[in-house]
């Protein structure tokens, strides 16, 4: 890819604080059990890869929480609720929106100790390995950035918007290049007040860099950045990444390990400059003054400490625990830890929090060890809990595949959720170990509420590990008025399972063996969708995939005894491909929302963006796009959008999972299947009802109308010569319903109450 031009790579940065997430839908939440538990933020998303921060988001004088998962470039922020001694937060999602959008790391510090938190974070850019800060300030009481803008004299060439710093020829320049899989340190080294940079350089694979910020020393003050190159082998030791969380150290504050052997020669750095990466966490462990570190490796589970037995003006490590903390459980998270100081309890003292660094694969359920601060002065860390704020999520570990359906036959929409799978400790690399899950929805039609029963339903993990990732999707493929279910998988073909329980009842299933449902192969990462494209009155199912393309399986049986061909009838419906150009993945999920004005396509991928799509057709012509950032919301990679009118009042719910194993939840903007028109009066009547109601419409046009049922379902359908007609409920469930009817060019719609 070629790099965009300067200028144009300005104008991108300059308008990140116009282009923040700007939500379209309204967030929606509903309570969650699991294993009696309530969870504190069931509708959070999950976590994988999670970077932690302290920053006041709203302006009131309280060090809130930001988590930054590099697992989908995703940010959770949370307020803190101020309770002494007590990890208490609430979930409010709303901040992150006036966030830039961010990649591989976030740090966030104060700078210039204004009081509003700034970032530090990998480039925008894409390719670029260089360092971008943003400047926080405060709007209406919101924590909001804007691109910082360095000043390099005499350097036209010096993109300003990163790291530049002078090289030792004068009037020359060199860029901070920082490996986007590392984790660099933000922190006043020297103790001079302004906020210093420690970190591998990108190709630098055996020595620390010291970028010292002379800002202060220049005369500035606290509101410039003026790096400096001070010292290229900061803390004296040699880190040759081939053995765990270990370091040659040097034997004098003078010497940069390794030193020189006792026959005069220099040891020869055995990695050939070439930097796999690592995470790097400065702070005063030991309340001597200068900073101790803590440092991660890309290769390794553990954390290696490191004693600073120099000053604040030169590091000298001459001592490490490479087994740390060894007086306590030792840091064994798979793979390539990060570690994070930051007061998590309330209690006035920084506690450490450990994380996975590596999003390609790691520990994805119990990645958040919180070492509690026990000392009374310094620094000295218990294990409290290896699942910090995972356990009050909805996590499955990696990847959540949801779909909405009434499971039980109780007139409640439930959620079935597929996943991935979840790591193995005892087998990394091989987390194949995917299930269903059912949420049953113990609540009301008003207000739900869901509780895990079942976390492997239909015993679907009897074929893990030899095939995971498993999809579902509901629909009725037999025409027998109940839903079927589908379930895609890695192997890219399908599972059926045949609903025998009949209309509004509660599922019975029967697994249909027949070979064409394996045949119906797309290669990879199958997620299917039962829907009649064609219009010929038989469903046919869609299906995404590993690539990225929706194919169409156009069904030419009869309506009880479905038949579909082992290839797709159309490999690539309306054009569409979420395939990034960068990897050629897409993992395309199609879902179907009913609307007034015809079904609507929407389509997640890796990238975790929505499409939107109408007047969808069995066809390769481009559909006509509502949008490619539908909603926005991108809840990071491998979205995979579900549908459901959760609470009975018309508007769809969208839940959509992620890569991150958890699930979000938002109110759509459409309305109702139906929309209403003032200006039609309809009556509906006796309301609620029983056996049959009596519909009433002012004047004798003819009548075109239907059932809908919550989830937008049409059950039922007509015409009637005049503005009065009759229509049976009597076999309906009790629940919520609504009637659409079509007279002289107007609509209008009427919820309608069956119990």
């Amino acid at each position: 890819m070629r790099p965009l031009p300067f200028f144009l790579v300005l104008f991108v940065c300059l308008s990140t604080r116009l282009s923040a997430q700007n939500l379209l839908f309204q967030r929606f939440s509903a309570p969650v059990a699991i294993d009696g538990k309530d969870l504190k933020y069931p509708f959070a998303g999950g976590l994988n890869n999670g970077q932690f921060s302290n920053a006041d988001l709203n302006n009131d004088g309280i060090q809130d929480l930001v988590i930054f998962d590099r697992a989908g470039d995703v940010l959770l922020t949370f307020l803190n609720d101020g309770i002494a001694g007590a990890i208490s937060y609430t979930y409010a999602p709303q901040y992150a929106e006036y966030f830039p959008k961010l990649t591989d790391y976030l740090v966030l510090r104060d700078y210039n100790q204004d009081g509003a938190a700034d970032i530090f974070c990998a480039s925008q850019q894409d390719g670029s390995q260089e360092m971008q800060v943003f400047t926080g300030y405060f709007e209406n009481d919101i924590l909001k950035f804007t691109p910082f803008q360095f000043y390099y004299q005499g350097c036209p060439t010096c993109n300003p918007l990163y790291i530049w710093y002078p090289a030792i020829q004068p009037g020359f320049w060199n860029n901070l290049s920082i490996a986007k899989s590392d984790v660099p340190s933000i922190d006043d080294i020297d103790g001079d007040g302004d906020l210093d940079i420690v970190s591998f350089a990108a190709g630098n694979t055996t020595h620390l860099w010291w970028m010292r910020n002379e800002s202060v020393e220049l005369g500035y003050g606290l509101d410039s950045l003026k790096y400096r190159l001070i010292d290229d082998c900061w803390g004296r030791f040699y880190e040759n990444g081939l053995e765990a969380c270990r370091a040659s150290l040097s034997s004098t504050p003078n010497c940069c390990a390794p030193c020189f052997a006792p026959d005069g020669e220099a040891v020869a750095e055995d990695r050939e400059e070439r930097h796999p990466g690592a995470t790097v966490l400065t702070y005063d462990q030991d309340g001597d003054g200068d900073r101790d570190l803590i440092l991660g490796n890309i290769s390794f589970e553990c954390l290696g400490m490191f004693t600073n037995g120099g000053d604040i003006g030169q590091a000298w490590m001459t001592e490490q625990d490479t087994i740390f903390p060894s007086y306590d459980v030792t840091v064994e998270l798979y793979n390539f830890p990060a570690a994070f100081n930051l007061d998590i309890d309330n209690d006035g003292k920084k506690d450490l929090l450990v994380a996975p660094n590596s999003k390609t694969i790691g520990e994805d359920r119990k990645c958040v060890w919180f070492y509690k601060n026990a000392a009374s002065t310094g620094h000295h860390f218990e294990l409290t809990s290896k699942t910090l704020f995972v356990d009050d999520m909805i996590d499955l570990g990696t990847a959540a595949h949801p779909v909405v359906a009434d499971v039980n036959g109780d007139g409640l929409p439930d959620l079935v959720v597929g996943n991935n799978g979840y790591f193995i400790p005892f087998n990394p690399g091989n987390s194949n170990n995917s299930s269903l899950y059912l949420f049953r929805n113990v609540g009301s039609p008003t207000e739900p509420r869901f509780e895990l029963v079942d976390d492997d339903w239909l015993g679907m993990s009897q074929y893990a590990p030899d095939d995971f990732d498993f999809a579902p999707t509901f629909g009725d493929i037999d025409s027998d008025g109940d839903l079927d279910l589908l379930v895609g998988n890695f192997g890219g073909w399908l599972y059926c399972f045949r609903n025998t329980a009949g209309p509004n009842n509660p599922m019975t299933f029967q697994q249909d063996f027949n070979p064409m449902w394996v045949s119906m192969d797309v290669g990879s990462s199958s997620t299917p969708v039962v829907f009649d494209l064609d219009g010929d009155g038989l469903n046919d199912i869609l299906m995404g995939e590993y690539q990225g393309n929706v194919n169409f399986f156009k069904n030419t049986g009869t309506p009880s005894q479905p038949a579909f061909a082992n290839q797709p009838a159309i490999s690539k419906i309306g054009g569409i491909d979420t395939e990034l150009i960068t990897n050629g993945v897409g993992y395309s999920a199609p879902a179907i929302l009913t609307t007034i004005d015809g079904p609507r396509l929407v389509v997640g991928g890796v990238n975790g963006a929505l499409e939107a799509y109408r007047n969808i057709a069995a066809s390769t012509d481009p559909f006509q796009t509502v949008s490619l950032t539908w909603g926005n919301t991108d809840d990071g990679n491998r979205s995979s959008p579900a549908f459901g009118d959760m609470d009975y009042d018309g508007i769809p719910e969208l839940i959509t999972g992620n890569f991150r194993g958890g699930l979000n939840m938002y109110k759509t903007d459409l309305s109702t299947p139906v929309k209403e028109a003032p200006a039609l009066d309809l009556s509906v009547r006796p309301n609620p009802a029983r056996g049959m109601v009596q519909v009433q419409l002012p004047g004798g046009a003819p009548v075109q109308w239907q059932l809908f049922n919550a989830l937008g379902e049409v059950l039922a359908s007509g015409t009637a010569a005049g503005g009065n007609f009759s229509v049976s409920v009597e076999t309906l469930e009790p629940g919520i319903y609504f009637i659409s009817v079509v007279t002289a060019g107007q609509r209008a719609a009427a919820k309608l109450v069956v119990y």
